[in-house]
């Protein structure tokens, strides 16, 4: 019955309810924004966070060959051999391998192969297919993941690399989805380094060819020339000393690295960017945020005011006073729900039509618990404002001054 005359009490505000509906529903919009900012400063920020929480150094290397040796660096022991008292050694690496085409044509294209850590803390857009497993056994054939390309290279392919003439056979697991991001150090030229600077988007159509991302433990064991390229993290103890920290700082800059930075320092930048970002833009989103709710509630109080004849006569007719504040509620909460589903709706259809390409807003779980709050908040006031306004007259004196 109540839920009856919500609709009825709907129907007889019908402009009112729609104004609250509009603005509930940019309320709703805002807030998706808002969170989807707050979510996308922290996305790529996350996965590293544990190595720029630890004691140690991030390295830009660029062609590593041990200076000892002038041999090519290709594996974290070899890097761990030149250095004292480290708790972890991770490394990227370039490959020299080339794609040949069914034809037996030689193909441009970048090979990254990355050490296991890599591999388990990076979670690429796919266009197609899986990441690399680290659970699979090392075999004969490798496990890679290749850009969007020209090649007619898909997901599940079994393809050809080479290493001068010596053949390695590749199974393709998946597809990376185009201009998503990649750990391989920006190309952005400066010292002040945070964690965005070992990022790359990779595009194919603006590096003009394709990426090959490898498992470093599945090359290990083939005749592949590989060499410590990009990024390096080496982490320590937390009670090593600074001496030692220094000497080993010193030695792994004979690899002369284009830039390094302490995790430290790193972690700081990092965080400084994420809340400034941050504390520059909610003051705007809360401001028109709550603009937008106190306009809503408001619709919704000046509604049950207008109600307050048809409420004395449901009294009239049975219904306990109280009770008709429930009316104005179930009202308030259809609206709310209608508001709701049209913002997805809007949001989606502005998404799928690649009206948000250039744009950070997503929708997922942190959205709708976002959304879910505002939802509590406006029904909670939509239902105090009613109460202490049909609170404040009785039956009597509404139908006498009607």
């Amino acid at each position: 019955m109540l839920i009856k005359l919500g609709l009825r009490n709907l129907k007889h505000n019908l402009l009112m309810n729609i104004l609250t509906i509009l603005q509930m529903s940019v309320a709703f919009v805002i807030f998706i924004c808002m969170i989807s900012t707050i979510v996308s400063r922290f996305t790529y920020y996350t996965p590293i966070k544990k190595l720029l929480n630890s004691n140690g150094y991030y390295y830009n290397i660029t062609y590593g060959v041990d200076p000892d040796t002038n041999m090519t660096i290709r594996s974290s022991e070899e890097l761990s051999e030149m250095i004292q008292g480290e708790s972890q050694v991770i490394a990227e690496y370039s490959a020299w391998l080339t794609y040949r085409n069914n034809k037996g044509e030689g193909m441009d294209g970048e090979f990254i192969s990355y050490d296991d850590y890599y591999i388990e803390i990076l979670s690429p857009e796919l266009y197609s297919g899986t990441w690399i497993d680290l659970n699979r056994p090392v075999q004969n054939t490798v496990q890679v993941v290749v850009s969007q390309n020209n090649y007619g290279i898909e997901t599940g392919d079994v393809i050809s690399l080479y290493c001068m003439d010596v053949e390695v056979k590749a199974e393709v697991v998946g597809v990376l989805l185009d201009d998503t991001k990649i750990f391989n150090p920006t190309k952005q030229l400066h010292e002040n380094l945070d964690y965005r600077d070992i990022y790359t988007n990779y595009k194919t159509e603006r590096e003009e060819k394709p990426v090959f991302i490898l498992s470093q433990r599945d090359l290990l064991d083939k005749m592949v020339i590989m060499q410590a390229d990009g990024n390096l993290f080496i982490t320590y103890p937390e009670n090593t000393s600074k001496e030692l920290l220094e000497e080993n700082d010193r030695k792994i800059r004979r690899l002369h690295p284009l830039f390094t930075s302490s995790t430290e320092e790193m972690r700081q930048r990092s965080l400084d960017y994420i809340f400034s970002q941050i504390y520059n833009l909610m003051p705007i989103f809360i401001c028109v945020l709550i603009l937008t709710l106190v306009g809503a509630i408001s619709t919704s109080a000046l509604s049950a005011k207008r109600q307050l004849r048809n409420y004395a006569v449901y009294y009239i007719c049975g219904m306990k006073w109280k009770q008709c504040s429930w009316v104005n509620l179930f009202s308030s909460v259809i609206c709310v729900v209608i508001s709701f589903v049209l913002s997805i709706a809007v949001t989606m259809i502005a998404k799928s039509t690649g009206l948000l390409g250039n744009t950070v807003i997503e929708l997922g779980l942190w959205q709708f618990l976002g959304c879910a709050i505002i939802t509590l908040i406006y029904i909670l006031l939509s239902m105090i404002l009613p109460i202490s306004i049909i609170g404040k007259n009785t039956p009597n004196q509404i139908l006498k001054s009607n």
